[in-house]
């Protein structure tokens, strides 16, 4: 487990018992990161991950057994945050220009030469297509690389950097808690194909070939959980709120996520994944981000296939062929007791 708002099904199918009632039993590891997790999971401490495809870029030749096998939410919160007063916001800059690409264009030129704290492992590849917008690379910035997430964050509020992206629970810290101090320069009006982003979760092959059915329940686990976020949102929001608080190092309120849930994170059911996530020709299709990440990496080795990886679409396929796990994710939704 990592502590961000993506993964917390977990959690909430341990609270209901969705485990036991499927004939699974849960038990975490908390991490602070993807990469320490796939650590762990090479090492085989554990059986699941929290990740993503491009999280996993640099872990592609070093541990070539990591599967992706199932997607939990797109991603939408990734933003360019700044310091109040030492720069100037893409609105600024659209109110001034008055269109969108030059607008885009002179945001992202204020980023050259700059200094970003930042966990490389996870974001290099994000900002690295974020430069591309503008012409730039990684060599027009200046990356001070921290642990984790939460660290590099910290440094911004002690003033080291110009600035960030990161996560999620940082991110909201440094915006709502430090308000007049950091600004949200940019989100998905200058990322451009950088900002279509996927949380998933990953396994080793070995594992999922011996443990098929395990990890379609996983997969069912999710989609309820998806359901509630849409449909009953409160029965769910003290669980994520308590798990999140407990790991997180940041504290957050039942406000706080309503507005996360409503505006950075998008949680489908499978009807709808069927028609957007896995579907190849939707704008949202998930190789989509993929493919555009791969031609800016630098972490793949030449011959690597992502897709070897990444067998998202067989493992969704395999989910819907089982007709007892649908009906059980599409069941009645019911209150906690």
């Amino acid at each position: 487990m990592t502590p961000f708002f993506d993964y917390q099904f977990f959690a909430v199918a341990e609270t209901f018992g969705w485990d036991e009632e499927l004939g699974l039993d849960l038990q975490f590891t908390w991490l602070t990161q993807s990469g320490p997790s796939i650590e762990a999971l090479a090492a085989g401490s554990v059986d699941t991950v929290n990740t993503c495809v491009v999280c996993n870029f640099p872990f592609y030749e070093s541990v070539p057994e990591m599967m992706n096998f199932l997607t939990v939410n797109q991603y939408k919160g990734f933003v360019v945050i700044g310091r109040v007063g030492q720069a100037t916001t893409y609105q600024e800059f659209l109110d001034e220009l008055g269109d969108p690409e030059e607008a885009k264009l002179a945001t992202l030129e204020q980023l050259r030469g700059k200094t970003w704290p930042m966990y490389r492992a996870n974001y290099e590849p994000l900002l690295r297509a974020v430069l591309d917008q503008a012409g730039m690379t990684f060599e027009d910035v200046e990356v001070i690389n921290f642990p984790d997430d939460e660290k590099a964050a910290l440094a911004m509020i002690g003033g080291t950097g110009d600035f960030y992206m990161g996560g999620l629970p940082s991110e909201i810290n440094l915006l709502s808690n430090h308000p007049d101090e950091f600004m949200l320069i940019g989100g998905a009006e200058i990322l451009g194909p950088a900002g279509l982003w996927y949380s998933q979760v990953a396994s080793s092959d070995e594992w999922l070939a011996n443990n098929e059915d395990a990890a379609l329940k996983i997969m069912a686990m999710s989609y309820r959980y998806n359901r509630y976020v849409q449909e009953m949102r409160d029965e769910i929001m003290p669980i994520v709120v308590e798990a999140m608080n407990a790991h997180s190092g940041v504290a957050t309120t039942e406000e706080e996520l309503t507005f996360i849930f409503d505006t950075f994170l998008d949680f489908r059911t499978y009807q709808q994944d069927q028609e957007t996530t896995y579907n190849p020709e939707s704008p949202l299709y998930w190789a989509n981000s993929a493919e555009y990440y791969v031609a800016q990496s630098q972490d793949l080795p030449e011959d690597a296939d992502y897709r070897l990886n990444n067998p998202l679409d067989e493992w969704f396929e395999k989910f819907l062929e089982h007709e007892d796990l649908l009906e059980w994710v599409d069941a009645p939704l019911e209150t906690m007791e």
